[in-house]
């Protein structure tokens, strides 16, 4: 343990080795709290290992390339093997941040599968989950038990997860908030399924041309409205076929069809069957 006097700030761990050999393991983990003076890190061959700051509160202003980027409390940087780490946490600010440093052969598969690949800062917010789980690695390091690296494997593994969670929730809410509309119009659709809907109506509740609606519809559910109706009705006389004595033709006027010869038609082109023969394999 690297032990600095004063409460300018305290550190754990600062020097790691990368072991590429191993599945995934962590070399060092800390943390900081920046009360008297300033710290700056330039290493322009970066080092051999992977790099996780996760910044508490505070202020720091990290340099990539010749972009210069701003950093407060909820924020993570990430940093890959041999990438340039220059960066300045700021005493003024009483500037807390945990880090940590981990290898193995396993981590870019990992990263990749928590969609952490491509990104230097990523904005999480207030996670007091992360800061536990630096707190128990750094635990571990400094006790040293029995299975202590296996131990602090799982707890990099789930920090990575909760972090890959959170972006992903992140990035899905915006959409969300992108295709209000879209949303609002998929539930018009789940109520109303058996009644006539015509796209011009939909397209009018979002605002929208009819042919400006049909691309949004489709760039967000990957279908069509009409091929996103005539699922909902298929599922539904699915179900009422399979699980009520109804016939055939009552199920088309339930789930919308005035014509029982045309729903009989749409039905054995979605489900490969006609709903008499799809009934009999119920009775």
């Amino acid at each position: 343990m690297i032990s600095i006097s004063g409460n300018a700030m305290k550190e754990w761990h600062e020097f790691g080795v990368a072991n590429t050999d191993c599945f995934l393991t962590v070399n060092c983990c800390g943390y900081q709290k920046l009360m008297t003076r300033n710290l700056e890190r330039n290493r322009e061959q970066g080092r051999a290992d992977y790099q996780l700051i996760y910044i508490v509160r505070g202020k720091a202003v990290f340099r990539f390339g010749n972009e210069e980027i701003v950093a407060g409390g909820g924020h993570m940087v990430f940093y890959a093997p041999g990438q340039p780490q220059n960066y300045c946490y700021y005493a003024e600010n009483t500037t807390e941040v945990y880090w940590i440093h981990f290898t193995g052969h396993a981590v870019h598969d990992y990263l990749e599968q928590f969609g952490l690949v491509g990104g230097s800062i990523y904005e999480i917010g207030s996670m007091d989950e992360t800061v536990a789980l630096y707190n128990k690695i750094i635990f571990e390091l400094n006790m040293n038990k029995p299975f202590s690296g296996h131990v602090t494997t799982a707890y990099l593994l789930e920090m990575l997860a909760l972090l890959g969670r959170k972006l992903q929730h992140g990035e899905e809410h915006h959409k969300a908030r992108q295709h209000a509309d879209i949303t609002m119009i998929i539930g018009v659709m789940h109520e109303r399924y058996s009644e006539q809907l015509v796209i011009a109506d939909l397209a009018r509740q979002c605002s929208l041309s009819p042919f400006r609606f049909i691309h949004k519809f489709k760039d967000v559910t990957g279908t069509t409205p009409l091929k996103y109706v005539t699922d909902i009705r298929m599922n539904e006389a699915k179900k009422l076929l399979s699980e009520s004595s109804l016939h055939v033709r009552e199920v088309a006027s339930i789930v919308g069809y005035d014509n029982p010869l045309y729903f009989s038609r749409v039905f054995r082109s979605t489900v490969g069957m006609p709903p008499s023969e799809f009934k009999k394999q119920f009775l």
